[in-house]
């Protein structure tokens, strides 16, 4: 539209460079600069991000990951490396140990859930075979063993199906399952896990850039504070089931809130699909990453702070570009419909503004080095 009022206005005056002027003019404001500023940037801290271990996986996700104000996190597999170990099992009944592990086993020989390999870890070669399972997720698991119906759960899930009553003592924040038919517990297994080594300084840097941090579990609430203690998070909410931390994320969105989630996925893929932003760990289950916004692929999770400070500059760089663009075209647009610019130069003009786009774009992956070594 401006090359042709120039070309009117030109032809209209007499003047015979009414033909350069039209086409410098036309050079002049084609859009490369404004159209490369955004997918440039993008392009480029992708990049970046894959090679610190983090994969994006929808094209929201760097610009929510910047803007997110609350950053919510799973317990298991998460906050801990996953690789739960079979602390201690307190028989109850007449049944001996490797009577319960098989059962045990058996019960979750389908799960993907870090609690249930860790049963089949300590028993790979279950003699007996459970038929009739039925899962609660995040609380139990139901099944039929030769005509016998077993029950392997949290203290609260027994309890709902079994009338037998039993003590849990407190196993110092460790989680405890325990194994029962409907009229007795048989069996209490106890479970550790170990805290990832840089879970702390992810928190520590979030809370630093002014986030507000929430660790959420469906594990009880000693074995909940023990993580929050080591890695500093003091926000806490144990004891739910999938739907309640689903409830939790929307009712912090209701506030205003950007959530991030970080999870491993099992149980919780609704919980990462819920959220504004969703991170899902590489060792999780394959739903999670199916619907997550990033994969997490390093087993240091303080990529996600790096990640995040990474994406925070993409917007910056963004925003650098696209006003150098406008800019460029608030000065040189007038310039060549005045005739104070040749053809050839805006051809030469156009190319370098293109290029400083790329160029400028192109700093998002020299600074990830140093995110990188940050982390």
């Amino acid at each position: 539209t401006i090359a042709s009022l120039v070309a009117v206005f030109w032809l209209s005056q007499g003047s015979p460079e009414w033909l350069p002027i039209t086409i410098a003019t036309l050079v002049v404001t084609c859009p490369c600069a404004l159209s490369l500023a955004t997918p440039t940037a993008i392009t480029a801290a992708s990049g970046q991000l894959a090679k610190l271990g983090l994969l994006p996986a929808r094209g929201h996700a760097l610009e929510t990951l910047a803007h997110a104000s609350h950053f919510v996190f799973d317990k298991t597999g998460t906050l801990t490396v996953g690789n739960i170990r079979l602390s201690a099992t307190r028989i109850l009944g007449d049944l001996p140990e490797e009577d319960c592990l098989e059962i045990a086993a058996a019960l979750e020989a389908h799960s993907e859930h870090p609690i249930a390999k860790s049963f089949v870890h300590a028993c790979p070669q279950a003699s007996v075979h459970a038929g009739d399972i039925s899962s609660t997720p995040g609380h139990g698991v139901t099944g039929t063993i030769v005509a016998q119906h077993w029950f392997l759960g949290k203290a609260d899930f027994i309890a709902q199906h079994c009338s037998d009553s039993v003590s849990i003592e407190d196993a110092g924040g460790q989680t405890q399952v325990l194994l029962a038919t409907r009229d007795r517990v048989h069996a209490v297994f106890s479970f550790e896990d170990e805290i990832h080594e840089d879970a702390a300084d992810l928190i520590s840097a979030l809370k630093r850039a002014g986030k507000s941090v929430t660790l959420l579990t469906g594990d009880t609430l000693s074995t909940a504070k023990r993580i929050a203690d080591a890695t500093g998070i003091a926000d806490v909410h144990a004891n739910l089931k999938p739907e309640d931390k689903l409830a939790h994320i929307k009712a912090l969105q209701k506030e205003g809130a950007i959530v991030a989630m970080t999870g491993d996925g099992v149980n919780d893929a609704p919980v990462l699909a819920g959220a504004d932003v969703s991170i899902a760990m590489g060792t999780g289950a394959q739903l999670a990453a199916a619907s997550a916004d990033l994969i997490l692929l390093s087993n240091r999770v303080s990529t996600i702070d790096a990640g995040y400070r990474l994406s925070v500059r993409t917007l910056a760089i963004i925003r650098q570009t696209l006003m150098w663009a406008i800019g460029y075209n608030i000065l040189a647009v007038p310039a060549a419909a005045m005739g104070y610019i040749q053809p050839w130069l805006a051809a030469i003009g156009m190319s370098a503004s293109s290029l400083v786009v790329v160029l400028n774009a192109l700093r998002l992956s020299k600074q990830g080095r140093g995110t990188s070594g940050e982390g």
